[in-house]
């Protein structure tokens, strides 16, 4: 789990542990806030790099199942395999008939 980072400008930084994120807290460095429902930081100082990573997202959208993945070169953030709705051939065969 991550916690989103922004500078005082809002501009998106790359995301931080949570513990990084209470040290910061605590030390007065950043200002806690939630946007959307997801609990973020904002820096009070200037931060010490602007680097980012690229982030790619991948779907495999599977006949039984479905695979979500958000990854970077270092870190993957979501991985979710979900079931796929198997209702449709019926529904339709249903219809088909009546």
């Amino acid at each position: 789990m991550f916690v989103p980072v922004v500078d005082r400008a809002q501009t998106p930084l790359m995301p931080t542990t949570p513990s990084r994120a209470r040290r910061w807290v605590r030390r007065g460095e950043a200002t806690p806030f939630w946007k959307r429902g997801i609990f973020c930081v904002q820096l009070n100082r200037e931060p010490s790099d602007r680097k980012t990573q690229d982030i790619a997202m991948g779907v495999d959208p599977g006949s039984k199942k479905e695979g979500l993945t958000i990854k970077s070169e270092v870190h993957t953030f979501l991985n979710i395999q979900a079931d796929a709705v198997t209702w449709v051939k019926d529904a339709v065969e249903t219809r088909r008939n009546m």
